[in-house]
């Protein structure tokens, strides 16, 4: 694999303090870094290693959390765009545990709302969580759940989990598509879990929604602080809202005749995710929108405050499968690449990354290559090199990292 920002030279301070960590540097205008961790050549593998983003200290910035062979492995993030060194926090959820990608969904939120984020594996017995102790550490893995897992019937292929804030109370819950509809239960800051149960029956593998066809995904859409349920279904998009006084959902609305698997829409081509990409509503309760790289470019339907979308338009003449992009090469999704709390489109294509800058007045900016590097042209594919997108020094702006095949690289916005 080829990295262009490794052959560049940084001078000045920033260079010194980089090669007295023991880094290689690039890329003068933006401080590019890489650390032989977490890579390919360490043996880290896409389909059985999880790597993840998340801050799990509590400091404003992103760290490593990679779910390992021996188990989970942490690296801090640096105010000067680095991660410290990794260290073994848990030994447990790795693969010698017993853990694997085909039969456990392994992840991480603050579910104690202590604004660190902890470690939540969907195991055989149902739902472990590691408690952050704010050091890189975390608590001993402690069975929280009897349901959602593997014992339960619970299957990655079939059955989506996710973590998101239904209540407003400030800690993620659980929330689960089973066979027979969606199932929750609310993570408290007492470090337990409550209300363990089956909500809705729709959204479930018996009406019909497969994991290959229809994504179903997790935000605040009506600005109420509340996570609501979208899914992609065969005929469109359905929404149901969460009320937290009924502890329950509203019954699925066809709200979008667009987005869905007879509009043409496929899981393997065209990336649907939910982001504030205008920022429209009362401050601080925006609603997120629906966006969609579909053929002929980005496609977005943008939140009607309070419930309801606009009709869904290309908004973006690019991105899409008509100006080249591929799903099985070209990883798009969304970050704040500026720090003007709007959603910006990140597109990792041939050359590198480009970016089409989210306006307040619910336009984008043209699509222009930011970064020429993390392109497939380079070797970056998504079967061996993930990339992610999060705040790594703390400065508001999203970052790129990338696990390559001998170091981990951040390139800062």
């Amino acid at each position: 694999m080829k990295h262009p920002l490794l052959t560049r030279v940084l001078t000045g301070a920033s260079a010194t303090a980089l090669a007295t960590a023991g880094l290689a540097v690039g890329a003068p205008a933006h401080a590019a870094t890489s650390q032989p961790v977490f890579s390919y050549v360490q043996g880290w593998r896409v389909d059985q290693h999880v790597r993840e983003l998340a801050d799990v200290n509590g400091d404003g910035r992103a760290d490593v959390v990679g779910f390992g062979n021996s188990g989970v492995q942490v690296a801090l993030g640096q105010s000067n765009g680095t991660f410290g060194t990794p260290r073994m926090s848990v030994r447990d959820f790795g693969t010698a545990q017993g853990w694997s990608n085909a039969r456990h969904v392994r992840t991480l939120a603050d579910v104690d709302g202590d604004r660190r984020d902890d470690i939540v594996g969907f195991g055989n017995a149902g739902v472990y969580v590691a408690y952050s102790q704010g050091d890189g550490g975390f608590t001993a893995p402690q069975l929280k759940i009897r349901d959602f897992g593997w014992n339960q019937g619970w299957r990655v292929d079939q059955h989506p989990r996710e973590l998101a804030d239904l209540n407003g109370n400030g800690t993620a819950d659980v929330v689960g598509f089973g066979y027979s509809g969606v199932t929750i239960s609310h993570g408290l800051s007492n470090r337990t879990f409550l209300g363990t149960g089956k909500r809705i029956d729709s959204f479930g593998y018996n009406r019909g929604w497969r994991v290959d066809k229809n994504p179903r995904l997790l935000a605040d859409v009506d600005g109420n602080s509340t996570a609501d349920i979208v899914g992609f279904g065969d005929a469109g998009t359905y929404v149901s809202y969460f009320s937290a006084l009924g502890d329950t959902f509203t019954q699925p609305a066809l709200e979008i005749r667009d987005f869905g698997y007879a509009q043409g829409w496929r899981v393997d081509q065209h990336p649907r995710m939910l982001a504030d990409v205008n920022v429209q509503g009362p401050e601080p309760l925006a609603a997120a929108d629906i966006i969609g790289y579909g053929y002929a470019g980005v496609s977005v339907a943008y939140s009607l405050y309070g419930g309801n979308f606009t009709g869904a338009d290309v908004r973006v003449d690019n991105f899409g499968r008509a100006q080249g992009w591929r799903g099985d090469r070209h990883l798009r999704t969304h970050a704040d690449v500026n720090v003007d709390g709007i959603q910006d489109l990140v597109g990792f294509g041939n050359a590198g990354v480009y970016v089409a800058l989210g306006r307040a007045n619910s336009t984008f900016g043209p699509v222009q290559l930011k970064v020429a590097a993390f392109g497939y042209d380079d070797g970056w594919t998504e079967d061996r090199y993930p990339r992610l997108l999060g705040d790594v020094n703390g400065d508001g702006r999203d970052d790129v990292v990338g696990f390559g095949h001998s170091a981990t690289y951040v390139q800062l916005s």
